[in-house]
């Protein structure tokens, strides 16, 4: 069934267009082809929901629609489109169901009860947490949920994608709500806290089953034996692997935003480089969203998010980075000795109250059944367990309160006017509410301003507190010199409660905007998920509490991205920026590890006596060292010796590597210590006179070779040959390698038969941004693993292998480009 132009283009209010073509100066009516896939409703009846989408090259949706509903709307049916099963069984697990729908080995129990916990069940969410069904945000998940029941419809369960990933005649596969969708977005905001697996694991191990004592699980504190020189060591080792996994710096990113100082064209520019996975849940998206006068922005958006997440307007253009900033704090309790059940607090004993969460889990069987847990919450929130982290941890009872908890809509409210900014000044007042969950922010806009700001929830702790409210677990954590990533307080006493500030958001305690480290500049910003300190390698920020960023603290020791990032920068500071030396940043593949220590590596190898053949560690160092000289030190595709070195430095972090970084923060290994005051080339050199070094450096290499020769990879093959995406029957040699090595286009692959055949996650949304005098924006934008996960779509891999030929796409944001580059009839959805 056809529907005329001027009824769609009346239904999205844009009726006095028509006069001179649907779109102002674009193509005429007649080249553009309108259909709908089903019956419109009755023509008394208005459609509740309205969009049009069109399709430019490599599978992008331009979504149009004259409301936030049918703009929700549109996206849904789009993103189903394309990776229907990944949303649904996104949507599984935010709804606590996982263990029911895909049985307890698919599923996930523990997960299940934490977000049951945490989130309640969809009739509890819905009570407690969806925003004025009139609001923006409410329209917007309404219609992104009916968006995807219509797609489903349309394709039914039994033809929707098949094989891994995929869901087809899956009985999981059902229709969902509203509900259903804000859930999936609560579990996304609370990634870096209660649904981070540490935390949940820690919350999960502090319940109890139905049946057991009310007293069990709790022990007093006071008496851990963690505090004691003789288990010190086990503890030390356990609370580094705690730290390391807590602070993945594989889950980071790059993002550089100039100013016009730096520009050659005095208008912003910016790059976003966000490192996401290539496949299933948290996977990004790439679309356009335009409600005429109100919204117009392209960009990325996550499953179920019906609003552009990283991305640019006509005006300004905007990234993220994962930031390291605390989003919980622990508080020990000390329970009353007389009654478990009670925990000390202002003098007085208060009690715990318990809540029980049931769960229905499908056994191997195919029967289901309930299983029931108790948990324990105090007035910060619910126990956890740190067994799970350390043994010698049992013995503390502690609580968690979270930052990011009930502040759902917030999120979806601040992505909406950060999406409306014109200019970097209102972009930061967008900010103000502090509704980003976990995420440092840039910005550039077309009048050459560039911003920063750690703008994500903080809770509101003084550094009076952070050295007055010190409990056992904070005194073993600063023992060993952490940054105290997870943050634990004396929970006996009201100063150690969060506080407020003037501007602090009206439901919750958390810092304020103007609090906050935040830089406007006219020269430039960037991050590579150390904290706010060198946000600007020659106007450090800082002052501020180690609750703000304890990764790459205020003074201390960066991570090798952020180094070559800020040198990268520096070194085009002569010559300044257009769009092509942004870009090409992302490409040159640099292994900043091997610039600081290559040299004294082959140096070491050089005085080491023995020979390169046979199979002893010198032998397989030597072999090593033959190809690492002859290395260009990049991981490009013709450069050999890549994995050498990838393998190389991975034995020399597992040995070294610090507390909560990937930086190797040994001072008895660097020829040149960390100095404050040049933070971008130190540490540097290997101090080779230290016997240690040299037996470490022969020991790394000889693992590297044995691992690759394991590998059946040989040692000189080319980088194209060793790290390739293996979908489908062609490989696609993939350039970048791990951003822990200094590598700025980040690739994060574990070695296989063969090589580097998997890609888990790494370069996915990449945009370059800036303006000219035209009113469109300039934006190359490649999304790495392409727009679907389905094999059968021709949009499974296109990108990808653009990416893997270094090759960007040239983004249609305004309309006579849409349309000169529409791929496909403009589908009509309304109902």
């Amino acid at each position: 069934m056809r529907l005329a132009l001027g009824q769609l283009a009346c239904l999205l209010g844009v009726c006095a267009t028509l006069a001179q073509g649907a779109y102002g100066d674009s193509a005429p009516v007649a080249e553009i082809a309108l259909s709908t896939p089903s019956a419109l409703p009755p023509a008394s009846e208005p459609p509740r929901f309205a969009a049009e989408v069109r399709r430019t090259a490599y599978g992008i949706p331009h979504v149009r629609a004259a409301d936030w509903g049918g703009l929700g709307y549109g996206l849904g049916h789009a993103y189903a489109q394309d990776n229907y099963c990944i949303v649904m069984r996104d949507i599984v697990h935010a709804t606590s169901r996982s263990a029911e729908l895909f049985g307890e080995l698919e599923g996930d129990a523990t997960a299940d009860f934490v977000l049951r916990l945490v989130l309640g069940t969809k009739a509890e969410f819905r009570a407690n947490h969806l925003p004025p069904p009139t609001s923006a945000e409410a329209q917007l998940v309404a219609g992104f949920a009916a968006g995807m029941n219509r797609y489903l419809r349309e394709t039914g369960a039994a033809a929707l994608p098949a094989g891994e990933g995929g869901c087809g005649d899956a009985a999981w596969v059902y229709t969902v709500d509203e509900v259903d969708v804000w859930m999936l977005l609560a579990r996304l905001a609370l990634q870096a806290s209660s649904d981070h697996p540490l935390v949940r694991q820690a919350i999960f191990d502090a319940s109890t089953p139905l049946a057991a004592s009310s007293a069990s699980g709790f022990r007093p504190s006071g008496s851990n034996a963690a505090t004691t020189g003789h288990d010190f060591g086990r503890l030390q080792r356990d609370l580094q692997r705690f730290g390391q996994a807590l602070a993945n710096s594989e889950a980071g990113s790059n993002a550089i935003a100039i100013g016009r100082d730096l520009s050659r064209s005095g208008h912003g520019l910016l790059l976003a480089n966000p490192h996401r996975p290539w496949g299933g849940s948290g996977t990004f998206y790439e679309a356009h969203l335009t409600i005429p006068g109100q919204y117009d922005v392209a960009g990325a958006t996550l499953p179920g998010m019906p609003l552009v997440g990283i991305g640019f307007n006509r005006d300004l253009a905007w990234a993220h980075t994962i930031s390291f900033a605390t989003r919980f704090i622990l508080y020990e309790l000390r329970l009353n000795p007389r009654n478990a059940a009670q925990y000390l607090y202002d003098g007085r004993f208060r009690n715990l109250t318990t809540k029980t969460i049931a769960v229905a889990v499908r056994g191997d069987d195919g029967e289901l059944r309930t299983v029931r847990r108790a948990f324990r919450i105090s007035h910060f929130g619910p126990l956890v367990d740190l067994s799970g982290v350390s043994p010698l941890l049992g013995g503390i009872v502690a609580a968690i309160r979270d930052a990011n908890i009930g502040r759902y809509a917030v999120m979806l409210e601040q992505y909406l006017r950060m999406g409306q900014a014109a200019n970097v000044g209102q972009f930061a007042d967008a900010l103000r509410t502090i509704g980003v969950p976990v995420f440092h922010t840039l910005a550039a806009d077309r009048a050459g301003d560039a911003f920063y700001a750690e703008a994500a929830p903080v809770p509101r702790v003084t550094q009076t507190q952070l050295t007055t409210c010190v409990n056992t677990l904070t005194r073993i954590l600063l023992r060993l010199q952490t940054n105290n990533a997870a943050l634990a307080f004396d929970g006996s006493t009201s100063r150690c409660e969060w506080g407020r500030d003037a501007d602090s958001p009206a439901d919750a305690a958390l810092y304020g905007f103007e609090a906050r480290p935040k830089l406007r500049t006219t020269d430039y910003v960037a991050n590579g998920n150390d904290s706010y300190w060198l946000s600007n390698a020659a106007n450090p920020l800082a002052g501020y509490p180690v609750v703000f960023g304890f990764l790459g603290f205020e003074n201390r020791q960066q991570q090798l991205r952020t180094r070559i990032g800020h040198l990268m920068v520096a070194e085009q500071r002569a010559a300044r920026f257009d769009l092509a030396a942004l870009k090409e940043l992302l490409y040159r593949h640099r292994v900043h590890a091997a610039e600081l220590v290559l040299d004294d590596v082959l140096r070491i190898c050089a005085v080491t006596p023995g020979a390169a053949s046979g199979d002893s560690p010198v032998a397989r160092a030597k072999r090593a060292c033959a190809v690492l000289r002859e290395w260009d030190r990049r991981a490009d595709h013709d450069s050999r010796g890549a994995q050498v070195f990838t393998e190389f430095w991975r034995a020399v972090r597992d040995r070294l590597s610090s507390f909560f970084t990937s930086v190797v923060g040994s001072p008895d290994f660097w020829a040149v210590g960390f100095d404050p005051s040049a933070p971008l080339t130190t540490p540097r050199g290997i101090d080779t006179a230290n016997a240690a070094n040299r037996e470490l450096v022969i020991a790394a290499l000889s693992e590297a070779v044995a691992a690759l020769e394991a590998a059946g990879v040989a040692l000189d093959a080319p980088w194209r040959d060793v790290q390739f995406d293996a979908r489908g029957s062609e490989r696609l040699p993939i350039h970048g390698g791990d951003g822990n090595m200094g590598v700025y286009g980040a690739i994060s692959a574990d070695l296989g038969e063969g090589g580097y055949s998997r890609i888990a996650s790494g370069n996915s949304y990449v945009q370059a941004v800036t303006w000219d005098a035209t009113e469109c924006p300039l934006a190359d934008t490649i999304l790495a693993h392409s727009q679907s996960a389905n094999p059968q779509s021709p949009h499974h891999r296109d990108q990808t292998a653009l990416y893997a030929a270094k090759r960007w796409v040239r983004f249609p944001f305004c309309e006579p480009q849409i349309v000169a580059e529409q791929i496909s009839e403009t589908l009509v959805l309304e109902e």
